[in-house]
């Protein structure tokens, strides 16, 4: 008895939850578009819903991109691709005051919707806040902030909401506009290139585009709502609530196509040397090969290990062999084994395959990469010469 009473109060209780409040006709939707910040997590911008009705004196802002840095294993869960971010609900001008405080312009983009529609997105919103449904697995790529701008009205207007692309010229990839967004932090945008695989090379459509908080911005602003067998634009207002005088540039003073330059001409010059002497410099080798297998080792983690979509098919294994992190400790021996001229015979032909793959855009990598390029395949080659016949044998 007494346990149908509080099965019969929990359903009472669920029921009464469900109740939303009814939108008047003064009611709108919108979506909210904040441009980039100075620091890292800022710089891709970010997006978020806005309800308000002035007859139920509501004005709120359902955010899709808060987390808890505090978690208990947070930075891990984020890293294997397993972080959870949630919907946090709260006033509007709260949630304005915020980013107008961090200097990061607020374009308000009105949907173009009916009353019945308002309420039904509204009502999406107020189901997904409750404690038990907030949480949400987090992607980068397809299942972010962003992406919530895109999801939600097409889930409630179905084929009815339309995004042409016609705005959207030649050839786009989601790492195009990684590489665009990144511009001011380019250690990260070449650590972000390396990391994910070619699943990010393939062109993209205008909904694929739009994990980006600046191309759902656009991309509505060109779309259009099917209704009564004629098109209508989906936006039938947009307000700049805040406009900002943030530019962005690169943070970094050394880039890394610079840095990675002067590193490959130091190796290079030892291997000349090297040459000149017939001599090797065991340290450089160990360098090299204990380097390229350790950053292996961390792509195959991420491809096979984690919970991250766009880590496998990770062509940048051509030049980070996880091999050759054990490699590097046979490489410290004065007389290595002879096999190993085989070995490193097969990684010269892993940088031209590498090559081919950018040429035909199989992968593209970040353009720091080629002085990495020359650097290995100087010393390969030159490993590789020292290793064939005569004195130059005896001399390896």
């Amino acid at each position: 008895m007494k346990l149908n009473l509080i099965l019969c109060g929990l359903l009472v209780c669920f029921s009464l939850a469900a109740q939303y409040p009814t939108l008047s006709q003064e009611s709108e939707v919108s979506l909210i578009t904040i441009g980039p910040g100075p620091n890292l997590v800022d710089c891709f911008g970010h997006s978020a819903f806005r309800v308000q009705d002035p007859a139920l004196n509501m004005d709120r802002a359902y955010n899709y991109g808060v987390y808890d840095s505090d978690e208990d294993q947070f930075i891990m869960k984020f890293v294997t691709g397993s972080a959870d971010y949630m919907v946090d609900a709260r006033p509007f001008d709260q949630f304005f005051r915020s980013y107008k405080a961090q200097n990061r312009w607020v374009t308000e983009q009105v949907l173009n919707l009916t009353l019945e529609e308002k309420q039904a997105i509204f009502e999406y919103l107020e189901n997904n806040s409750l404690p038990q449904n907030k949480y949400y697995r987090y992607d980068q790529f397809y299942d972010n902030c962003a992406t919530k701008l895109r999801d939600i009205p097409k889930e409630v207007l179905g084929d009815k909401l339309v995004f042409s692309g016609a705005h959207i010229k030649g050839k786009v990839t989601l790492r195009d506009l990684v590489d665009e967004n990144a511009y001011n932090h380019p250690w990260w945008d070449l650590g972000i290139d390396i990391a994910l695989g070619n699943l990010i090379d393939r062109a993209s459509t205008v909904e694929d585009l739009m994990y980006q908080p600046d191309y759902v911005l656009s991309a509505y602003a060109h779309a259009t709502i099917e209704r009564e067998g004629q098109s209508v634009p989906a936006i039938k207002a947009t307000n700049q609530l805040f406009t900002s005088d943030f530019h962005e540039k690169p943070k970094e003073v050394l880039s890394p196509t610079l840095t990675l330059s002067v590193v490959a001409l130091i190796f290079m010059i030892f291997t000349v040397r090297d040459y000149m002497t017939k001599r090797r410099s065991r340290w450089i080798d160990f360098v090299l090969f204990f380097v390229t297998g350790l950053v292996g080792l961390m792509l195959v983690l991420l491809w096979v290990a984690t919970h991250h979509t766009t880590t496998v098919n990770n062509l940048n294994i051509l030049w980070a062999f996880a091999p050759n992190l054990v490699v590097a400790f046979l490489l410290l021996k004065a007389k290595p084994k002879p096999w190993l001229m085989v070995y490193v015979r097969f990684l010269v032909i892993l940088l031209i395959a590498m090559t081919m793959v950018w040429i035909t855009r199989l992968q593209v990598y970040n353009t720091a990469m080629i002085p990495l390029m020359l650097m290995l395949g100087f010393r390969y080659v030159f490993l590789w010469q020292k290793g064939l016949g005569g004195t130059r044998k005896r001399a390896f």
